[in-house]
């Protein structure tokens, strides 16, 4: 690898920072967009490079630039990096490790922070080039950071990217979130086929006397073409969940935090990808569930260990097979409506993961950010 020049490292007090977000769910989006409002304050230059429905949640401002990659070719791509290198002191991906690894060869200090620590069979290699690994602290995060001698000095457990909210307030709507969708292993034909499915099925189980309110990605909502779908930013999400009866949501670990945060009692939905079924498993062993739904619940288990593009296959083979069949579609809809029945007494389980693990990630991630450019000048 050649060496980088680090002509972004000028004499100027606040810094210039390049932000990305792996395009696989609304997570790294998400974690980017509060990010961004964290860091704004105190940068000259703050900017967004990525594509896909990632561009969703990131705005000008609190960006001075928004690079949409969409569409663009590997060598479009290291062309652009190249060009925007002495521009920024650091780019910072949420997960993005391609790009990372890109970001690197095209003359940059990397940043990266990493929601899934916990799950990955080893560390992703780039973190080990990284200047900052900000690991989101999870069940075993500290324990597989502690035993990497190669993250020593880089890598900083940062708590969950949520800020606690108000108690929970019950109203009249029931939350069905729908983010963490689109990967790179489904065709956006699969993520709406799963949506409406789910959809459905939430749908014909809703008290009556309560509305629905969907969140989904604009590719999801133009897809199902459903009044009572929409595309909402972090703020109002947060909001929606803190005043619904309860949600039906997937179990994206962006989703169990802001559960956590709200203390909105939640269904997590059957698996859309092969981190989410985990997840699921870690909230019910340790006692942060108050619902979840499986596969395998209506006779139709996934293997989630599987390698990624396995597990999704398999995922929109059972999604496809459970909305032709009128049997597995009628057991869907009824085990759901069991589940749901109880939901809404009392808060959520999840709200007990912010005394476990902290709140307020980002604003630390800022700090971090800020503090590694102020010694690195």
């Amino acid at each position: 690898m050649p060496a980088r020049p680090h002509g972004g490292h000028h004499a100027a007090a606040a810094p210039r920072l390049l932000l990305n977000a792996q395009p696989f769910g609304f997570g790294p989006a998400a974690a980017m967009s509060i990010l961004a409002a964290e860091l704004a304050p105190g940068c000259e230059r703050l900017a967004y490079i990525g594509g896909g429905h990632t561009l969703d949640l990131q705005e000008e401002p609190p960006y001075h630039a928004v690079h949409d990659t969409t569409g663009r070719s590997p060598d479009e791509l290291r062309a652009l990096l190249r060009d925007l290198a002495p521009r920024y002191d650091v780019f910072v991906t949420a997960m993005d490790f391609e790009m990372a690894e890109s970001a690197l060869r095209a003359g940059f200090d990397v940043a990266v922070y990493d929601a899934l620590t916990w799950y990955w069979p080893a560390v992703p290699d780039v973190a080990h080039e990284a200047v900052l690994y900000l690991a989101q602290d999870f069940f075993g995060v500290r324990e597989r950071v502690a035993a990497d001698p190669a993250l020593r000095g880089r890598a900083v457990i940062i708590p969950p990217a949520i800020t606690r909210g108000p108690e929970w307030q019950p109203g009249r709507h029931v939350l069905v979130d729908l983010g963490g969708l689109h990967n790179p292993y489904w065709l956006p034909d699969d993520a709406v086929a799963y949506a409406r499915l789910m959809l459905t099925a939430v749908r014909a189980s809703v008290p009556a006397g309560l509305s629905l309110v969907v969140a989904a990605s604009r590719t999801v909502a133009a897809g199902l073409d459903d009044p009572d779908v929409g595309t909402y930013d972090h703020a109002t999400m947060l909001e929606l969940m803190g005043t619904a009866a309860y949600a039906c949501m997937t179990s994206g670990l962006g989703n169990i935090y802001d559960a956590a945060a709200t203390g909105v009692p939640t269904l997590w939905l059957p698996a859309a990808n092969d981190s989410q079924p985990a997840q699921a498993r870690l909230l019910c062993r340790n006692g942060y569930c108050d619902a979840c739904l499986g596969w395998a619940d209506i006779g139709l288990p996934v293997d989630d260990r599987a390698p990624t593009p396995a597990v999704s296959q398999a995922i929109s083979r059972i999604v496809r097979e459970v909305s032709d069949e009128r049997h597995p579609r009628a057991r869907l809809t009824s085990r759901l409506a069991e589940l749901t029945a109880g939901l809404g007494l009392t808060p959520g389980r999840a709200r007990g993961l912010t005394d476990r693990f902290g709140q307020g990630g980002m604003h630390q991630a800022a700090e971090a950010i800020v503090r590694w450019f102020e010694h690195s000048r």
